[in-house]
């Protein structure tokens, strides 16, 4: 792993700076990793509304106390900055300029935001070799970050004493997080959408295996689903999300499980890591079925999911506040959908063959089934922390160690994130 660069007895404090809340894990190395330490720092109704610098200053005056009391060890921090601080955008770069593509780049987004190159920090990853305009390019995901935006995070766990070793963005994280289970070489034959249900924006990404190939910031998200709802109740902000966390969103039809006999390999699939088989899909599923290039869907390596792939998606109870909220959550599966097309448009010969819903908006099951089927996609509720807590007890700062914990898939991608700065 990229924590071996470094000589330290302590594994990196992976700090995930996320609207709702900042969360902090520690977990050991090894073929057996667990969870050492975990906390999370809550921001209030009101710092949620506050602008960005106020939360970061907020954070480190409660950082100090936060690392000694949850018992935190060592000096080394990754972090995962605010969405709101990261562009993320696909950039098509001329070939005759592949070389210096990080420079290109970030000329293009300095004239775009009217800033200077040097005071932006540029990270580039090529996808593919693409035709635009008859000229050949080489389509690349750029991710961008004010220097300035950068140095204050540094200067925050600078001031605890502690050294920022590592900086990504939430996107690369949510894939990172299943590094372990896309590390075979036949798991680059499965395509898979991350979708990072956010308070503040929607993360979307596409992998090729262990291969981030499409990533996208959406700014609908919770709070968007919270603001139409108060608007239409004449309620609070706050009372609003409480309202939709206790009704949950649900499909205008309910997805129904798979019947025993829809299929000759229902039974198959279901041992099969468990995919949650949505109306939608159920077609698609049997052919799938039938096609051993996806066999590596799931991780079989012990004969059983992989536990950071989550649970199937259970069917939904009638309550629902998705009346009021439809028109935001058509807007989310529009966006969603064009997220598709784009892969599609660059990978003709290619299809998702899944989609994992991470953040801590994924806690809405019918949030997650009501967008898995705009996109007509077999579809989970994913739990990277699983993969920790199945090795060793739960913290005692934990909340709810028994329940899933999507909302904390970045700071478990950090883990396997390069310790680059």
């Amino acid at each position: 792993m990229a924590f071996g660069m470094f000589r330290s007895s302590h594994s990196p404090i992976l700090v995930d700076f996320g609207n709702a809340a900042v969360k902090l894990l520690q977990v050991g190395l090894g073929e057996q990793p667990q969870v050492l330490a975990a906390a999370t720092i809550e921001f209030t109704d009101t710092q949620r509304a506050a602008p960005l610098d106020e939360r970061l200053a907020a954070v480190g005056a409660e950082l100090p106390e936060t690392l000694r009391a949850h018992g935190f060890r060592g000096n080394r921090v990754v972090v995962s900055p605010f969405a709101q601080h990261m562009l993320v955008q696909h950039m098509g770069v001329p070939a005759t300029e592949s070389a210096r593509a990080s420079s290109y780049c970030a000329m293009q987004v300095a004239i775009t935001l009217g800033c200077d190159p040097a005071g932006l920090v540029v990270r580039t990853t090529s996808v593919t070799e693409t035709v635009r305009d008859g000229q050949p390019r080489v389509e690349t995901i750029v991710v961008a970050m004010s220097r300035e935006d950068a140095m204050r995070y540094v200067d925050i766990f600078r001031k605890c004493r502690m050294q920022v070793v590592g900086m990504h963005g939430d996107i690369a994280a949510d894939v990172h997080a299943y590094d372990h289970v896309n590390r075979r070489m036949e798991d680059a034959g499965v395509t898979t959408m991350y979708c990072d249900l956010g308070y503040g924006t929607t993360k979307v990404a596409i992998a090729h295996g262990a291969q981030l190939v499409f990533a996208k910031s959406v700014s609908i998200a919770g709070r968007s689903f919270d603001a139409r709802l108060a608007e239409c109740r004449r309620i609070t902000l706050a009372d609003a999300r409480a309202l939709r966390i206790a009704e949950g969103v649900r499909p205008a039809r309910a997805a129904a499980p798979v019947p025993a006999a829809a299929t000759p390999n229902a039974a198959a699939a279901s041992a099969d890591g468990g995919l949650a088989m949505l109306r939608a899909a159920e077609a698609r599923l049997a052919r799938d079925a039938q096609d051993p290039a996806l066999a590596t869907a799931d991780d079989r390596r012990a004969g059983s999911p992989a536990p950071a792939m989550g649970r199937p998606l259970p069917a939904r109870p009638a309550a629902s506040v998705a009346v009021e909220v439809r028109e935001v959550l058509e807007g989310l599966s529009d966006e969603l959908g064009m997220c598709a097309r784009y892969h599609a448009a660059l990978f003709r010969d290619r299809r998702i063959d899944r989609v994992v819903f991470l953040g801590g908006e994924a806690r809405d099951v019918g949030l997650c089934q009501a967008l898995a089927a705009s996109l007509r996609l077999p579809a989970k509720a994913g739990d990277p922390l699983a993969r920790f807590l199945a090795n060793g007890p739960a913290p005692t700062d934990l909340p709810e160690p028994e329940a899933a914990h999507p909302g904390w898939a970045a700071a478990c991608g950090l883990a396997s994130s390069p310790t680059d700065l």
